[in-house]
């Protein structure tokens, strides 16, 4: 009887072990996270409402969420050198959330995040506002600065969504949309400024045909989206495939890169505004011309 009650006990300790474990992988899994396999996501109906996918039964917050490149969607496999760090498909919560742990698109956030927060929490302390008469320009340089930042850290925080390819596209262009504004609105303090000695109609001509080569820059920039990925050169991750995944890539080397270019587009437009708004140059020019 004694051998019997001791079997008994140790399998009611068992099943009641397997009862908790299983209860608490489900309570930490997360609920915005639906399965992949080999880079595919079921339907909806396919996917049983109590349980988590196989590859988010652990918390989303764990490193060992994170997915090989050819367990996740085609659509976000466009860099064959970066093999692991991948996020799995999340819910826009869980998408936020992944900014507490570290994966292969972190630094991409962090380097267009934190220029995205500085400009708009410090914008009153970015210009010489006292020195700055001439209208509208400051504005447009403040727009054109922070709108790449703005596009990039929404474009790479939630490129996972688990709503899928249209999702990513859409993204991919309020990413491309953000650089055009900076490319297209960023120079026009120095056109105008390159501009300002003419005549008022000649000025007005040249800021015209400028606008108009902006929208038709806007155009060609959309359908070259695709080749843009297709054509980098993927350097240094190219060279040493997988070592490179969370740190140091291309991707990474250019977000860092063009921050620092658009600083010193900022410099150079805040000297272009100051001496517009001086205006000294021009009067000495017309009266040395009358004489």
């Amino acid at each position: 009887m004694a051998g019997r009650t001791n079997a008994s006990g140790v399998a009611d300790a068992g099943a009641k072990a397997d009862s908790i474990r299983q209860r608490t992988l489900h309570e930490s899994s997360d609920q915005g996270c639906l399965p992949v396999h080999n880079g595919v996501l079921p339907s909806e109906e396919k996917v049983p409402q109590k349980q988590s996918g196989s590859q988010c039964s652990l918390h989303v917050w764990s490193r060992k969420t994170l997915l090989n490149r050819k367990d996740i969607p085609k659509h976000l496999q466009f860099n064959p050198y970066i093999e692991t760090g991948y996020r799995p498909l999340l819910s826009a919560w869980g998408c936020i959330m992944s900014l507490f742990y570290f994966h292969n698109e972190t630094i991409n956030i962090i380097t267009h995040g934190v220029p995205m927060l500085y400009i708009l929490l410090r914008w009153k302390t970015l210009l010489p506002w006292s020195e700055i008469t001439v209208p509208l320009l400051p504005w447009t340089h403040l727009v054109s600065t922070v709108s790449p930042w703005v596009g990039s850290t929404i474009y790479h925080l939630f490129m996972n969504h688990r709503a899928g390819e249209s999702c990513y596209k859409s993204l991919l262009h309020l990413d491309m949309f953000g650089i055009w504004i900076t490319q297209s609105f960023g120079a026009l303090t120095t056109v105008y400024a390159s501009v300002f000695c003419l005549s008022e109609t000649l000025i007005w001509k040249v800021l015209v045909v400028y606008c108009f080569v902006s929208l038709w820059c806007l155009y060609k920039d959309l359908l070259a989206v695709l080749g843009g990925f297709v054509g980098a050169l993927r350097v240094p991750e190219k060279w040493i495939p997988g070592r490179l995944d969370l740190l140091a890539n291309s991707h990474h080397i250019m977000h860092v890169v063009v921050v620092y270019a658009v600083y010193h587009l900022h410099q150079g437009a805040v000297l272009d505004m100051v001496w517009l708004s001086r205006n000294t140059t021009c009067t000495l020019v017309q009266s040395e011309a009358m004489l």
